[in-house]
């Protein structure tokens, strides 16, 4: 895989090549995160080095549908074909972090962890491009704060995450690396990234069947908003068609994503469209705001 990387990039290999360590991944929209963790897994595989990628950028994911944190460990060269489809995802259940900063520091957080079981060498954390103003800052901050990271790896054009940068130098325990953007990345227009969600979407429930559920001992997690920001009943909820949902196990584990399809609220039968072939193993509903319609276009209900 043929990536043209400035030279910078290339003295960021050689330090993590070294060190090892977890390096979370800041840079606003379209200054190429996803492409500089490409750059540096397929390289560190190349020296050897086993490196593992946890995916945070909800909004448009690399590995996993969106709305959701996946990771992956490699130990050799990736077929990216492959490693698409992570082995594990954590349901967040919206495509921006703003509002849902909790669940989305408890997925990063726990998709952290078992990169650590995994023994990986080295961890690569990809974040959104939700990074500038306050409640970005914020989110970044506690990010940090909670993963405590060896290395800090931002891409800015000029210079537009200093105010964040600047919060954490000082007395800090990790390293700041800064480096340019690759003239290999490429803006992504809005509607470009509206259509990079359908296509995620569509990949991933290209092989789901209609699956009933009784929800009768199911617990429902979450909440679903209308229009005007209120939080509608649960069994109103539930009457959504098209209502994108998390299927978990008794574990807390995301066992797959759901399209609600019916609801029989007499019989607290559910038709669920998924890709996950056992049913029986979902203990917990995790509903969203998301619908996911026609050729799998997302908006919010």
């Amino acid at each position: 895989m043929e990536i043209i990387a400035p030279e910078e990039w290339y003295t960021a290999l050689d330090i993590l090549e070294k060190e090892k360590g977890i390096a979370i991944l800041l840079g606003a929209t379209d200054t190429g995160k996803s492409t500089l963790a490409k750059f540096l897994i397929f390289n560190l595989c190349q020296r050897g080095v086993k490196v593992a990628l946890v995916d945070a950028d909800i909004g448009q994911s690399f590995l996993g549908p969106p709305a959701t944190i996946g990771f992956s460990v490699f130990k050799s060269d990736p077929v990216w074909e492959v490693v698409l489809s992570p082995p594990e995802i954590f349901f967040v259940g919206s495509t921006t972090p703003e509002g849902h900063f909790q669940i989305h520091l408890k997925g990063v957080k726990r998709m952290v962890d078992k990169t650590v079981s995994s023994g990986a060498e080295v961890i690569l954390v990809d974040t959104t491009g939700f990074i500038l103003g306050e409640a970005g800052k914020e989110l970044k901050r506690r990010k940090i704060d909670l993963l405590s990271p060896k290395f800090l790896i931002a891409l800015q054009k000029d210079s537009e995450i200093e105010p964040l940068l600047e919060l954490c130098q000082g007395n800090s325990p990790y390293e700041i690396l800064r480096l340019p953007l690759s003239d290999q990345v490429k803006p992504r227009t809005m509607e470009g990234r509206r259509v990079y969600r359908i296509n995620k979407f569509q990949d991933y429930f290209k092989h789901s069947v209609i699956q009933e559920l009784t929800i009768e001992n199911i617990q429902i997690e979450g909440e679903v908003l209308d229009p005007n920001g209120d939080i509608l009943p649960t069994d109103w909820a539930l009457k959504i068609n098209g209502l994108l949902i998390g299927l978990k196990d008794s574990q807390d584990e995301t066992l797959a994503l759901g399209v609600i399809r019916n609801y029989f609220g007499e019989k607290k039968l559910l038709r669920v469209f998924t890709p996950l072939q056992d049913i029986q193993k979902v203990k917990t509903i995790q509903l969203s705001s998301l619908k996911v319609i026609l050729l799998y276009e997302e908006e919010r209900v």
